[in-house]
This record gives C-alpha cells, sequence and structure tokens, in this order.
C-alpha cells in the first residue's frame, strides 16, 4: 500500500477498553492495526465501522494506519491527512469527543499535590524511625520501587500506543504493593496512565490505604491494629 493514499476497510475487531483494534482491507489483504490515537471523527469507532485510511508500518515493520476516519465523514479534512503535532489527550479519547487538537501537557501541580498528600503520613513514620536510629533496611523499598514503578507504567504506555506487548496489571500492583505506589501514582498523572480503568484505581487505592494505615499504626505506637483485632 502507498502511504498517504486513502484505502476503504471495515473495523474487524476493536477493543474499546484498551482503545485499539484492527482495519480489514476492502479490497483484501492483511489487516492492519488501529490504534485510538489515529482516529478522527465525532465519536469512538466500533467493530463493523466503515473507515478510510492511510496505511503505514510500525517500527517492526508490521502494517499499522497511520490515519483513519469514519468513511461518512468529509474527505478534505485536514487533520485527515496529516499527522497530528502530537499524542491525542486520553481525557478526549475516553470521553469520545473529535480528536484533532495536540495533546496538553499533564497536570504536575495535581500529581505534585496528589503525592504530597498521600506521603506524609508514611514520610513521618519513615522519620520517626530515622530519628530512633533503628530504621529497617525495607525502607528503601519506597524510593526504589517507585523508580521501578514509574519506568514500568512508562514503558506500559509506549507499548499499548505502538500495539506491542503490555506490562501485566498484575505487575504493576505488585510494585504498588511492596512499595511503589508513589512513584505509580506521580506516573498515573505524569503520564495520563491506568486513570481511567474503575478497576484498576479500585485496586491502586486500596494499596495506598493500607499503607496509610500501617504507618497511622506505627505512629500510634501499635494502637490501631490493636484496637482491630482487639
Amino acid at each position: 500500500m502507498i502511504a498517504g493514499v486513502e484505502k476503504s476497510g471495515v473495523i474487524s475487531r476493536w477493543d474499546d477498553e484498551k482503545g485499539f483494534g484492527f482495519i480489514r482491507p476492502q479490497g483484501g489483504g492483511a489487516e492492519l492495526f488501529l490504534h485510538i490515537s489515529a482516529f478522527r471523527g465525532d465519536r469512538r469507532p466500533q467493530q463493523g465501522d466503515a473507515v478510510r485510511y492511510t496505511a503505514g508500518n510500525d517500527r517492526q515493520g508490521r502494517p499499522r494506519a497511520e490515519h483513519a476516519r469514519l468513511a461518512g465523514l468529509a474527505v478534505d479534512l485536514p487533520e485527515i491527512r496529516q499527522k497530528p503535532p502530537a499524542q491525542a489527550t486520553r481525557a478526549k479519547v475516553r470521553s469520545g469527543r473529535q480528536i484533532a487538537e495536540p495533546s496538553r501537557p499533564s497536570n504536575l501541580g495535581r500529581a505534585l499535590a496528589l503525592l504530597a498528600a498521600t506521603t506524609l503520613v508514611p514520610l513521618l513514620g519513615a522519620g520517626s524511625w530515622l530519628m530512633k536510629g533503628d530504621a529497617p533496611w525495607w525502607l528503601l523499598a519506597y524510593p526504589l520501587l517507585s523508580l521501578a514503578a514509574f519506568f514500568a507504567y512508562w514503558r506500559d504506555k509506549r507499548s499499548a500506543e505502538r500495539g506491542a506487548w503490555r506490562t501485566p496489571e498484575q505487575t504493576l500492583h505488585l510494585l504498588e504493593l511492596f512499595g511503589g505506589w508513589p512513584g505509580a501514582l506521580l506516573a498515573q498523572q505524569r503520564l495520563r496512565h491506568k486513570t481511567r480503568k474503575f478497576s484498576f484505581q479500585l485496586v491502586f487505592w486500596l494499596i495506598v490505604l493500607l499503607h496509610q494505615l500501617f504507618w497511622l499504626d506505627h505512629l500510634s505506637g501499635g494502637a490501631i491494629a490493636a484496637r482491630l483485632l482487639g
């Protein structure tokens, strides 16, 4: 196929939760990968939609749609034929509104505010241990696993955009559980990744709550655990 020339096809498969699917060319041939960031229209695509698309290849040489639109849209819209200047925002993708403008920068202020609010109690608890001079070695897990979690989120988002192998959600949650949740929280807000899936967010915030309770119990001298067990 010649890149830049619109072809006709049908969306043969579509996973709206993950934001990608495949186009079956009208004239036959191999299916093309389609990511939501390459799609233009007044609603999200669905299986069976007739589309117009321009074909290309990913870095591994696999066929993918560089741009796609519902077949009923006007053919002279410039954003259909030109590569968008930046990645479409996840908020617009999830809302189903038309995606034509570049993404806005992530909200660093909100990310830092959430991070400060959730790490206040753990920092106080860790500080009390450090002042006594008997801090346990596993306190190092927080900064080290936070770095690992941030990198895992970053890698997972890049994989999602390229249609590559994803990082299992269980792996992300294990990193969070063993102390990497501050880095995961920062990654979610900065990268706008994994923030819209309710089931994922529910598990994440339960992990954060578990850590908050642990540190509150430490600061109270074990009073919370004694009350819960007592």
